[in-house]
């Protein structure tokens, strides 16, 4: 009778040990999914904040144009991208003028051609000319290697010594703002605003 109760234990023992490998295995299974989910979280929230903190465009001159008459009404901004920058779309950015009594906010349009004027409408849409293609050169875009000319038109004439801030704000990345004013004279055509 001895043998029998010792083989009864025996299998007790058993299923109790198979129990704990299954729990094991789930518990296990349970800890791989969370991880690599986990993983996955963490790698996309990386790829986003190295777009947001990476993204910017260089602005590197501004200019205004008619300014014999001592005012003007066109701006122009030749920007690029920052080194290590993103590409930018600019359906995706939005344009601000800040004057001391107005303020415009302009869309990117791509009919607005920055070599003839009438296109442009006050306070309306900003329009792109390329000044240098990049090797990856998209229309609508600003890439690596690209300097593009980016023209408004201002919703009212800009007279001397008058602060200007212009913001570039694209979707992702961070706001690129350029507070200047108009020279205290303007006599020629072509007036440099910044820098």
């Amino acid at each position: 009778m001895k043998r029998a109760r010792k083989g009864e234990m025996g299998m007790g023992t058993l299923i109790i040990f198979i129990a704990m490998i299954l729990v094991a295995a789930v518990a296990a299974s349970v800890l791989i999914s969370t991880t690599g989910a986990l993983q996955n979280k963490a790698l996309a929230t990386g790829r986003a904040t190295t777009s947001e903190v990476g993204t910017s465009i260089h602005v590197m001159e501004v200019y205004a144009e008619d300014g014999s008459n001592q005012q003007v009404d066109y701006l122009y901004e030749s920007v690029k991208l920052s080194a290590g920058s993103g590409a930018i779309r600019f359906s995706d950015t939005l344009m601000s003028l800040n004057l001391n009594d107005q303020t415009a906010d302009y869309e990117y349009n791509s009919s607005v051609d920055c070599t003839n004027t009438s296109t442009t409408t006050a306070g309306g849409d900003f329009g792109v000319e390329y000044l240098i293609n990049g090797s990856n050169n998209q229309a609508g875009y600003l890439v690596k290697g690209d300097v593009a000319r980016v023209c408004i038109q201002s919703p009212r004439t800009i007279t001397e010594g008058e602060e200007i801030k212009l913001s570039l704000i694209p979707m992702v990345g961070h706001a690129v703002v350029t507070e200047t004013s108009t020279p205290d004279l303007m006599i020629d055509t072509r007036i440099t605003v910044f820098p």
